[in-house]
């Protein structure tokens, strides 16, 4: 019954490291080290040094000795891509027509952003807030100057 015990105690561990096995922060100096990523805390830079904190410490590591420093996780292919913006924008009588879906984004002629709204299909924007000038407005690859 022990030996059944300390085999599934040891299956546990193992396990346990076996999960955690790619989830590291790797800094290659003289040597790589290995950093497990759910224990960072926070990476600055200053005075030429890195600082990686932990919630065991802190690592310094002058940036000169720094030859590689990388992210490594386990399911590399968790980042989805971002759909394709659909949109055919139209500007009439005051208010703007989206035939589509994204994000639309609004720039003033001095190229500041105005506003920003994620649109779906037929949305109809009211541009009354907006003061009377010129803007681009941009949604995925397509633009259109208007004039208010």
């Amino acid at each position: 019954m022990k030996k059944y015990i300390f085999l599934a105690v040891m299956m546990m561990a193992c396990t346990t490291m076996w999960a955690d096995k790619y989830n590291y922060l790797t800094v290659s100096v003289s040597g790589d080290e290995y950093i497990s990523l759910p224990t960072i805390q926070k990476i600055t830079f200053a005075n030429g040094n890195c600082v990686v904190a932990t919630t065991a410490g802190e690592y310094t590591y002058p940036l000169s000795e720094i030859k590689k420093m990388y992210f490594s996780v386990e399911d590399p292919t968790a980042i989805e891509s971002l759909p394709q913006e659909t949109k055919n924008l139209q500007y009439k009588d005051g208010k703007l027509k989206v035939e589509g879906d994204g994000m639309l984004r609004i720039y003033g002629a001095n190229g500041a952003l105005v506003q920003m709204a994620n649109v779906k299909k037929g949305a109809n924007i009211n541009l009354s807030n907006l003061k009377p000038g010129l803007y681009i407005v941009n949604m995925g690859d397509k633009s259109i100057k208007l004039t208010k």
